[in-house]
């Protein structure tokens, strides 16, 4: 059982948020260069979208009068797309042959497609006549001038600097970017191309960590490696405090007597909390270097891994500005094989998600669930979340999973 002093997922969440200001400073940003920055202030619209009414498909707008019985119209000019409409006028009987996106002009109320339509020589035959406003996309019909398009506090995606060019935006206030330093603790690692001694192992949870914040674009700061001697702690620990908003560190922060990361953050600042109700990751540290913010991941790859995207992750976002922090997807699907569990800890167990010939969603974990096995992560497709309070699950029950993304291999299973 996990002991009083340990917090438990949700709690160690709202604990680094609590304890954690977003940033303030603002600055000027081209749209083209914003994807994944946070936006500051309400956006809207300078212009109406679209700017005139235009027509909605290619055809005719049609200007009716005294419609004669064959619905025949007179055919007097071709507007395309772009194309300055303020001086064309059509009379009642008249017809203008009109592209997608192209302006209506004067006389017009309505437009035929031209499947609709049977042309010959100057005239074109139309059956039946639309109503009045048919085809047509009026003025502001998308986005009118002075509406709200994009909100504070939003992470920008594509579509958000697709909308804004189409607007004509070419400059954003967004939150300015975070500064993350990376550092990993361990007298036994070595960057991955050295060659290695007996007992030494290659660094990996900068590059997967650093790999994880990437999408967040924040800037990285490499500490590199730094070994188990409290005074070489402490002195990369004011390295980072004199240039970075977040010190990540890995490894280091058990119980070992190589383990000192406790001891010189404390020295140097503050503990907020030291141990999560979580599995894997239950030894992760987070606390204060005076404006710098300290997150201690586990020094197990896997453990690292998890407590990133669980804990550190929201904590940029947050510090970032954004708004609404989105909440993982969770489904149900049924458990393909038993799982074993010890009650304090919620599991995040990888497995595999997929659907079954009849399109139901089914889970299977990955065997070797060890806290060092990396191929666990890059096997699996989902997380199967285990409770805290749970003593295992049985095999065909629904159980709840959390997808990694929503674009994986979710072909039907053999079975």
């Amino acid at each position: 059982m996990a002991s009083e002093q340990w917090l438990s997922l949700p709690d160690a969440r709202r604990a680094l948020l609590q304890q954690a200001r977003p940033v303030a400073e603002v600055q000027n940003c081209p749209v083209v260069h914003a994807l994944g920055r946070i936006v500051a202030e309400n956006i809207y619209a300078p212009i109406n979208v679209p700017p005139l009414a235009v027509s909605a498909m290619d055809g005719y707008a049609l200007a009716p009068g005294a419609v004669n019985p064959t619905n025949t119209f007179e055919i007097v000019v071709t507007i395309l797309a772009g194309q300055d409409v303020s001086t064309i006028q059509l009379k009642p009987g008249q017809a203008a042959r009109i592209m997608t996106g192209a302006g209506i002009p004067d006389g017009a109320d309505r437009v035929v497609m031209q499947e609709n339509t049977t042309q010959s020589a100057n005239t074109v035959q139309v059956g039946p006549l639309p109503g009045p406003g048919e085809n047509i996309r009026a003025k502001g019909n998308d986005i009118a001038c002075n509406e709200q398009v994009v909100s504070a506090g939003v992470r920008l995606k594509p579509a958000h600097l697709m909308l804004l060019s189409s607007l004509g935006i070419a400059h954003i206030r967004v939150y300015r970017k975070l500064n993350v330093a990376l550092l990993a603790t361990g007298d036994e690692l070595r960057y991955p191309g050295d060659s290695l001694s007996p007992g030494q192992i290659y660094n990996s949870n900068s590059v997967g960590i650093a790999a994880l914040l990437q999408p967040y674009d924040v800037n990285l700061i490499d500490l590199g490696i730094v070994a188990d001697k409290p005074e070489a702690l402490k002195q990369i620990f004011k390295d980072a405090m004199a240039c970075a908003d977040i010190l990540i560190s890995s490894g280091g922060v058990s119980v070992g007597e190589a383990d000192h990361v406790k001891s010189v953050l404390q020295n140097l600042g503050r503990v907020g909390f030291w141990k999560v109700a979580m599995k894997p990751g239950k030894p992760f540290a987070f606390g204060h270097l005076d404006t710098c913010l300290f997150c201690g991941v586990p020094g197990n790859p896997v453990s690292a891994y998890v407590t990133t995207e669980q804990l550190v992750v929201p904590l940029i976002q947050h510090i970032q500005g954004e708004q609404h922090l989105p909440e993982p997807l969770i489904i149900e699907a049924t458990l393909t094989a038993e799982v074993r569990h010890r009650p304090g800890r919620a599991e995040f167990v990888r497995a595999q998600l997929a659907q079954d010939a009849h399109g139901r969603w089914q889970v299977a974990p990955l065997p070797k669930q060890s806290s060092g096995v990396m191929t666990t992560v890059t096997r699996a497709n989902a997380y199967l979340l285990v409770p805290a309070d749970s003593h295992g699950l049985a095999c065909n029950t629904l159980v709840s999973v959390q997808p990694f993304d929503l674009h994986s291999n979710w072909s039907p299973s053999a079975s």
